[in-house]
């Protein structure tokens, strides 16, 4: 399943909030500072963002009290998939803003990147326990999965299928061409359940929640072939 993307928009967003902060500077900073974002808002609007983020740099040199320009530049790094330089920008940012969700998003999709699951895991469980995002939760799951902390997954899959929002929402998957297709989310949720369940050697319970997820979703090519494997 994919998730949600950030966007260039966001960015943009960004640019307006740094930009809000006010800080007494000496008289001949303000010119370096003002040119730095000049600098900076130019080429966020030309798609340079090497120049952008080193911009960035500047300003963080001028103004070192304003964390934005940290959550600019953690944002900048995921976009280009530099990860390590993201989750140690996350990092920062955290440890300025604990409860900063964007940032808590970039650290768990870097430190997932980077193949630290467990550090992806915790930084998910912190998202989840702010927002309350099914979504958010559904990652918390997949991680467990992945680290084999099957009883835990389990128990969070029953706590998400509680959700009012599963029963509504839709997803994007592949179907056996290799295309993307919609498909509800609940069948989402049914496949990772058998999956669960067939690490644990349950195949019985585990053709039921591939069985269910096809019932939603007939061209889900995941639950097919999770459902043929072993047949």
């Amino acid at each position: 399943m994919k998730m949600k993307r950030f966007t260039q928009v966001f960015l943009l967003l960004l640019t307006l909030s740094m930009f809000a902060f006010s800080f007494e500077t000496k008289a001949q900073d303000e010119e370096d500072i003002k040119r730095a974002k000049f600098k900076y808002n130019r080429s966020v609007r030309y798609n340079d963002f090497q120049s952008a983020k080193n911009a960035i740099y500047d300003l963080m040199a001028l103004q070192p009290n304003n964390a934005s320009y940290i959550d600019s530049l953690a944002y900048i790094y995921f976009e280009f998939n530099q990860f390590a330089s993201a989750a140690l920008a996350s990092r920062d940012a955290l440890s300025v803003n604990p409860n900063n969700q964007m940032m808590l998003q970039i650290s768990a999709q870097s430190l997932d990147k980077l193949g630290a699951v467990d550090q992806s895991l915790k930084m998910y469980q912190r998202l989840y326990n702010i927002t309350d995002d099914a979504f958010v939760l559904y990652e918390v799951i997949q991680k467990q999965y992945a680290l084999k902390k099957y009883d835990d997954a389990m128990l969070n899959i029953e706590l998400l299928l509680g959700k009012p929002i599963v029963d509504g929402s839709k997803v994007y998957v592949n179907n056996s061409d290799g295309n993307e297709i919609q498909v509800p989310f609940k069948a989402v949720i049914f496949n990772m359940q058998g999956s669960i369940a067939k690490a644990k050697g349950d195949e019985e319970s585990a053709k039921k929640y591939f069985n269910n997820a096809l019932k939603l979703a007939p061209n889900y090519a995941l639950a097919k072939e999770n459902l043929n494997t072993g047949n």
